[in-house]
């Protein structure tokens, strides 16, 4: 039977993987081996276009950090095209995990 590891288990948000026109822009944001093609079944281009595009790992959404090679990778630019892949189950054969979010941004700070 296979295991399948469900997004909601504490975080009850999506994942979310960021799409890219190009490797370049993907590799720009996260890293080469944490960015792969697209692989797309539909013949719809969505306004693209044309040509390969690739996609980043999988994080929480909110929570833009993957848990990379005992790393924390968190991406200081945004180069994706701004319509993510959202699901709501892992993928089991990704090289990178999602950070579960914890305190969040509101407990940052406390009192004054």
């Amino acid at each position: 039977m296979p295991l399948l590891i469900t997004a909601c288990s504490s975080n009850d948000k999506p994942l979310v993987q960021d799409v890219y026109n190009s490797q370049y822009d993907c590799t720009s944001d996260w890293n080469t081996e944490l960015c792969e093609e697209e692989q797309t079944t539909s013949s719809s281009s969505g306004g693209y276009y044309g040509g390969a595009r690739y996609i980043g790992p999988q994080y929480y959404q909110g929570n833009r950090k993957v848990n990379f090679s005992g790393r924390k990778i968190e991406p200081l630019t945004n180069r994706s095209i701004g319509q993510p892949h959202i699901s709501q189950v892992a993928k089991s054969n990704s090289k990178s995990s999602p950070v579960r979010g914890g305190f969040g941004r509101s407990g940052g700070s406390f009192g004054g």
